[in-house]
């Protein structure tokens, strides 16, 4: 054999093995591809409240977590008439089953601020967690009650604000904190009737 055949031959050797390693190349390359998407989308849907969550604002996690209105109080025992709507709510951090107890319908005899008008809320003695309420119109407070230690009630609220008089959607938001420390845990939104007179 002559040096030109044997180069040759080697190159074909060479050509075919070069031929023989794309596959393999390809292969890592799109595995290392795949492992680089999977690391970014891993790291961009990465969230510190586990679902399903409250809003940001509504998790024990945020810094800006509203603090406990210790002012007022509430008349024990529960009840004189069952709630008409009751709800099961989670509570993540804690993984506490608390039941909520509230009528589905505030009214007030007056709109004007400082006027006291009737709305039920129970914190059932088998909570444990103190809850607070608040009536929320177009986004603004304009009725909140005093804590509610569990085995408590409420039978009405005091208007903030002034309020025309109509009949209103609203959101009722409870509000609930750890019954030794008092620290925010987090919150529940409920839709209920206002009427105002």
């Amino acid at each position: 054999m002559t040096s030109e055949k044997i180069n040759e031959s080697a190159r074909k050797k060479e050509g075919e093995k070069r031929k023989r390693r794309w596959p393999y190349i390809l292969a890592i390359l799109l595995l290392l591809l795949l492992l680089l998407l999977l690391l970014l989308r891993s790291c961009g849907n990465q969230h510190p409240y586990p679902c399903p969550c409250p809003s940001p604002s509504s998790s024990p996690l945020s810094s800006s977590a509203p603090s406990l209105d210790d002012t007022g109080s509430a008349e024990p025992g529960s009840g004189s008439t069952p709630s008409r709507q009751e709800i099961l709510s989670q509570l993540q951090k804690q993984e506490v089953t608390v039941t909520d107890k509230v009528s589905a319908q505030a009214s007030f005899s007056s709109g004007a601020k400082g006027s006291t008008g009737t709305w039920e809320v129970e914190n059932p003695s088998s909570n444990t967690v103190i809850i607070q309420c608040e009536i929320v119109l177009d986004g603004e407070i304009i009725a909140k009650s005093a804590p509610i230690y569990p085995g408590q009630r409420i039978d009405g609220l005091t208007l903030s604000r002034q309020v025309s008089s109509g009949n209103y959607s609203v959101t009722a938001t409870i509000r609930y904190y750890n019954k030794d420390t008092k620290a925010y845990l987090g919150m529940a939104d409920y839709k209920i009737h206002l009427s105002v007179s």
